[in-house]
């Protein structure tokens, strides 16, 4: 019986000896694995970092490529009411000077100008934010923050205040004598805003067309109108004798160019638009032709 433990100890010995020698004999294969592994995790990490680079250059290049809704054409939306930045002549044809500038940016970006049938201008910015149907937007837009969430401006391109005008020898003879009136303002605009927010117990009602605007303060709907002071200068003057600017409200806001926040490549074209017909002297020439100044 005390000879079992002998001959378990050497079974034991040949064992780990047989072990011994597979486990020596395979230790290479390991090594092989693992190195063929690194390498194969090595290469697929290489070459998803090439792939990750590519789809990054694709990208990039999409960011720095201009997209129009028709190639060659800049396509412009506006509300052509807005003398004297858009309005319709008697030939049917927008002009302005809006327009005019349009057409000199066009002719800097080597594009041909493609003005929109009118749009009401609240429904601009949306239409531009969307994408697809227009480049971009104007018709007297000030930038601010709020629209800057929804859209990119361009440079500025125009300075304006408010102005308020009332009827000849209605009695209103200063902004303080609103209080409690009824006031038209065009619907989406700042001078909505400005009516809404400074004149205390005020009646604003919005139409949505500059021309339903003094339509309603010739028929006595409401006794003041607000609007972008360039505007109620043009519509006074033009149109409308037996109203009167009586104030110019120092709102300090700037006009630019509303474009898709998707379309970088077309602000930054814009803008290098603008500057150049600045440098070149096309703008101030408009601004004399439309504004006398």
């Amino acid at each position: 019986m005390k000879k079992w433990p002998v001959f378990a100890a050497a079974a034991m010995m040949v064992a780990a000896l047989c072990l011994f020698g597979c486990s020596s004999g395979e230790t290479t294969q390991p090594s092989d694995s693992s190195s063929s592994t690194s390498s194969s995790s090595s290469s697929s990490s290489s070459s998803s970092s090439s792939d990750n680079a590519a789809t990054a250059d694709k990208q990039d290049a999409a960011t720095d490529e201009m997209v129009l809704v028709e190639p060659g054409k800049l396509t412009i939306a506006a509300s052509q009411d807005f003398p004297p930045f858009e309005n319709l002549n008697t030939n049917g044809e927008v002009e302005g000077f809006e327009v005019d500038v349009m057409e000199a940016l066009c002719k800097e970006m080597g594009l041909e100008m493609n003005y929109l049938p009118t749009i009401k201008f609240d429904s601009i910015l949306p239409l531009i934010s969307a994408g697809g149907k227009a480049d971009v937007g104007v018709s007297g837009f000030t930038v601010t923050p709020d629209r800057a969430k929804e859209i990119d401006f361009t440079d500025v391109i125009m300075d304006v205040n408010q102005g308020v005008a009332v009827k000849k020898d209605g009695g209103i003879t200063s902004v303080d004598q609103l209080e409690g009136k009824k006031i038209a303002c065009q619907s989406g605009t700042t001078g909505y805003e400005w009516a809404m927010e400074n004149v205390p117990g005020a009646d604003v009602q919005a139409f949505d067309e500059m021309t339903g605007v003094f339509a309603a303060l010739d028929s006595g709907q409401v006794e003041a109108v607000v609007a972008d002071l360039p505007v109620v200068q043009y519509y006074v003057l033009n149109a409308y004798q037996d109203c009167e600017v009586i104030a110019e409200v120092p709102t300090g806001e700037q006009y630019a160019i509303i474009v898709s926040q998707d379309n970088p490549a077309l602000t930054k074209a814009l803008n290098e638009a603008i500057a150049a017909i600045k440098a070149n002297g096309t703008y101030d020439q408009l601004v004399q032709k439309w504004f006398g100044a």
